[in-house]
């Protein structure tokens, strides 16, 4: 019995004389590039909406791209990031023109992208977010070239944009 009561007594002293009265550990997180466009409830970036036009009208007609959170693509990346938005030629190209379709019928049209209206066609738009900033606003707006020979209906396309970092 002595034995045993000796044993405990060694092993009582022991995790005593290694206590310690404090302790640290590490809080780390990554901050990688990303980035966020602004969306509306359908999942689209928004619209351009050139309006109503008669059928006979030869002229250009321009449009900006509205969306729920104004005018343009709004872009968020993070501080010091660098992003290419690109854009495909949409569903009715033909010969790299952009079209708006209604059956067979078509209508070209142009996307102009920045403050310079600069015509928009496959090409990536870089775009670069500052330390201090990180959200900005891509201006983009489409001009239709009516000739005066459109069938009635309503004209569409869709147009995908990519924007990489």
């Amino acid at each position: 019995m002595r034995l045993v009561l000796l044993s405990v007594a060694v092993a009582t002293l022991a995790v005593r004389a290694q206590a310690q009265t404090h302790a640290d550990f590490t809080v780390s997180a990554r901050v990688v590039n990303g980035c966020a466009v602004a969306i509306d409830g359908g999942g689209a970036l928004g619209r351009i909406d050139f309006g109503t036009v008669p059928g006979t009208a030869s002229q250009s007609v321009e449009a900006d791209l509205l969306s729920r959170s104004g005018t343009g693509i709004a872009i968020e990346c993070t501080p010091g990031a660098t992003a290419n938005v690109s854009a495909d030629l949409g569903d009715h190209a033909a010969g790299g023109e952009r079209r708006l379709g209604n059956g067979t019928n078509r209508i070209g049209y142009r996307l102009l992208v920045g403050s310079g209206a600069t015509v928009w066609g496959s090409q990536s738009v870089a775009l670069s977010f500052p330390v201090g900033g990180s959200a900005q606003r891509l201006a983009l707006k489409g001009r239709a070239t009516l000739t005066g020979a459109h069938a009635a209906g309503l004209y569409t396309d869709t147009v995908r944009v990519t924007v990489t970092w």
